[in-house]
């Protein structure tokens, strides 16, 4: 099993920067998700009238695009960062990271979900705010035959729905990450 390094843990940095990527080397960096067209976070509704019209959006965020061929860094910009071949990944890892101490109101912000992808030419840090993510990486990675690593064991716990896995993966979060190199306290 793929353990991250404690430092990873330590240091979050801002995606969308022209270093994200040796960033996303050393730390957990946030980025969305785009898997064969579908993306995590679902993006807001544009409120603005106008580029609701025009078509284009206020808000951009960093994007990691999963094609049947290639993984795609892109800023918020729309810069291409880097590409890298689906078979130049040795597995994905698929976890998370407790965000907030308590569960408040509505545990699932609580979690963020991590993505660590694992090369020969290094590992990338990913997180996501939006859990579901997780399920359509690991169909993707099985589609396209990249092992996937499960060390919290949220795939089952996910297939009961989110805000019901979220209410468990709150209480029993530090057992799951006692052996994972999971921290146990907020990040």
């Amino acid at each position: 099993m793929f353990k991250p390094m404690a430092s990873v843990f330590t240091n979050h940095q801002i995606a969308g920067h022209f270093r994200a990527i040796e960033r996303a080397k050393t730390c957990i960096v946030p980025f969305h998700f785009e898997i064969q067209g579908q993306e995590y976070p679902t993006p807001a509704k544009e409120t603005n009238w106008l580029r609701r019209l025009s078509g284009t959006r206020s808000e951009k965020y960093a994007m990691v695009e999963l094609t049947p061929t290639k993984v795609i860094l892109w800023s918020p910009e729309q810069r291409n960062l880097g590409e890298m071949q689906l078979s130049d990944i040795k597995l994905i890892q698929i976890g998370a990271i407790r965000w907030h101490a308590t569960a408040g109101l509505d545990p699932r912000h609580a979690f963020r979900a991590t993505i660590f992808v694992v090369t020969d030419a290094g590992n990338y840090y990913f997180a996501n705010s939006d859990m579901d993510v997780l399920p359509a990486i690991f169909k993707f990675a099985h589609r396209h035959g990249i092992p996937v690593e499960d060390p919290l064991r949220l795939m089952p716990l996910l297939k009961t729905g989110w805000h019901a896995a979220a209410k468990t993966l709150h209480e029993t979060y530090a057992q799951l990450c006692e052996h994972t190199g999971y921290p146990d306290s907020k990040v």
